[in-house]
């Protein structure tokens, strides 16, 4: 059942406007497209009809040292003039100028830039009420600059957050504290470490919501201490950051522009509030431009979102197998342009962006992942965004296991023990005790291998695979009567998922593990029409079912090599292929 929200307001960003319409200063040609993908934003902003929206900086691309400025900042007012939602900006440094750092690339902010702002744009910082909520709108390109500005600043913000303690308060600037650790040291994405460190604390002693930011072009989401407010770093209208797009196992296409013109991530949140929280909805706008002149296009109505505001126990209706790395940092190599003389480390929060966007609650893991202290973090910091993790194990628990599992139970939908036939029913008794300690089902998963199928003639193939089929029946009341709360069922490659699934008997938790893969491991399941009906039909089955089986997909990304090559629900680039945008597409309707 989709709820209905408080209120949505909009964050846009980097919108780089030119003096002129297709022309740019830039060596980029993607830049060249700024104005018109502005233009196209307005019109999609005006068709989502959010109570307001709030621009979070570089409105223009020419910085305030360069004679465009002011006629792109001209440029910028005439096409915003026909948004019809309230507008609120702040700047950003191509408005303000570069922080305060002699390595970075651009001027940095000076007073007569400020004055430039102010006369041009408004003021450089601000607050305002809306349905309960304050909504501070802060000038971070300031911060540790030896202005007067700077301090009145500080002033200022610790005055609002006293005065609204209590309130629900939602802060919005353009540079990320930082990106993906508060210790990180300062690049070009984050603030120095002394202003950030002081406004992180100020902003988690003071209980803030949400941190809303922008300038890096690209997506992330990290909390600013531990239960502390999430920052959602948020997508450009303009153009990807090209050293971004080092985050991809797979390179750019030609015509990406090496990874500026990665258009399908491009586009704006919108923010659901609701009265126990908040959802995040990408308006993905795929590089969409609108001329000056011409018709606003239809634009589809944006699904509501998939996932609750808030944590809760609700069971998923649909899920994924994290296989590849997804929780680490990596490393974006220095590039010359914006950044040369340090490391910058960042997350590949595409992931994220994919799971929201695709409905993908309950996600699959190995119980390594509770154990490793890095993923463990970013397991707590998905299951705050609404996800639920299923560790699998093969094995009994030790006493680490026991620990993890046990300082995690919020952030797990079930525990899933895998085991030969003859072990799964003592491995229950193992996990027993444990599963009730979470306050989460046990549900056990048959091994099984290439030495269990008889094979004929020299034809051999290597292959591990889980689950139960509907024929186990025996060992299914066996477990059952072990104490599994329930079971794992594979639909392998060549079952028909709707066939499989109707004929699977109820009782107990059922979750259906359905492979996306080809039955050769030598083979590449890349027909994505095949994959997408694969997907459809079993959720079909699943919904059809009188047990309501929780279905989890095993591919999330691109396996291009190695063994199962397959496509998966969103490419190497984490944009989405077929069956990712066929979920996304239903995951407004799936609550």
């Amino acid at each position: 059942m989709t709820r209905t929200p408080l209120f949505t307001f909009a964050v846009i960003a980097d919108t780089h406007i030119n003096p002129e319409d297709g022309i740019s200063g830039s060596p980029w040609p993607a830049n060249r497209l700024a104005n018109d993908r502005a233009r196209w934003a307005v019109a999609a902003l005006n068709a989502d009809a959010p109570a307001f929206v709030v621009h979070l900086g570089d409105m223009v691309h020419p910085i305030p040292t360069q004679p465009g400025y002011a006629a792109a900042a001209a440029r910028y007012h005439a096409m915003i003039a026909g948004l019809q939602p309230p507008l609120h900006c702040l700047p950003g440094n191509h408005d303000l100028g570069d922080k305060p750092v002699d390595w970075m690339p651009a001027h940095p902010v000076t007073a007569p830039f400020l004055d430039a702002y102010v006369g041009t744009f408004g003021p450089l910082w601000q607050a305002f009420d809306h349905a309960g909520c304050r909504f501070i709108l802060h000038a971070s390109p300031i911060l540790g600059a030896d202005l007067p500005q700077d301090a009145e600043q500080w002033a200022w913000l610790e005055g609002e957050l006293a005065a609204n303690r209590g309130k629900r308060v939602f802060f919005l600037t353009h540079y990320p504290l930082f990106l993906t650790d508060a210790g990180e040291p300062e690049h070009y994405d984050n603030l120095a470490p002394a202003p950030r460190e002081r406004l992180r604390a100020l902003l988690v002693e003071h209980g803030v919501e949400a941190v809303f930011a922008a300038h890096v072009h690209t997506i992330f989401h990290t909390p600013l201490a531990h239960g502390g407010p999430m920052q959602h770093v948020i997508p450009a209208l303009s153009a990807m950051r090209l050293d971004y797009s080092h985050l991809f196992k797979t390179p750019p296409r030609d015509w990406q522009e090496h990874g500026r013109n990665d258009a399908a991530k491009l586009g704006y949140y919108l923010v659901d509030v609701f009265s126990d929280g908040y959802a995040l909805r990408l308006r993905r706008s795929h590089g969409a431009c609108l001329r000056e002149g011409e018709a606003a296009p239809p634009i589809a109505s944006l699904p509501a979102s998939p996932l609750p505001a808030r944590p809760g126990r609700a069971e998923g209706e649909i899920g994924v197998d994290l296989r590849q790395g997804w929780a680490e940092p990596r490393i974006i190599p220095y590039t010359g342009v914006v950044d040369e003389f340090r490391r910058k480390a960042a997350r590949n929060d595409y992931l994220i962006t994919a799971l929201q966007e695709a409905g993908l609650r309950d996600l699959r893991v190995p119980l390594d992942d509770l154990v490793n202290p890095a993923s463990r973090a970013r397991i707590r910091d998905l299951a705050r965004m609404g996800h639920r993790f299923q560790p699998f194990a093969f094995g009994p628990p030790d006493a680490e296991a026991r620990a993890v599992v046990a300082d995690l139970p919020e952030a797990l939908a079930r525990i899933e023990v895998i085991a030969r036939a003859d072990r799964l029913p003592g491995l229950i008794s193992d996990w027993r005790d444990l599963s009730e300690l979470a306050g989460v089902a046990l549900i056990a998963s048959k091994l099984w291998t290439s030495a269990d199928v008889q094979g004929s003639g020299a034809a051999f193939s290597h292959f591990i695979g889980h689950g139960f089929t509907a024929g186990d029946t025996a060992l299914l009341a066996e477990v059952r009567g072990a104490g599994a709360d329930g079971v794992v069922f594979r639909i392998a490659p060549d079952d028909d998922p709707e066939a499989v699934i109707g004929a699977l008997p109820e009782g107990g938790v059922m979750v259906i593990y359905l492979t996306l893969c080809d039955a050769n491991p030598a083979r590449i399941m890349n027909d994505d029409a095949a994959i997408k009906r694969r997907v459809l039909a079993a959720l079909r089955a699943a919904q059809a079912h009188p047990a309501r089986p929780v279905v989890i997909l095993d591919t999330l990304e691109d396996l291009d090599r190695g063994y199962y090559p397959r496509n998966g629900l969103y490419d190497g680039q984490f944009n989405p292929r077929p069956a990712g945008l066929a979920l996304a597409a239903r995951a407004g309707g799936a609550r």
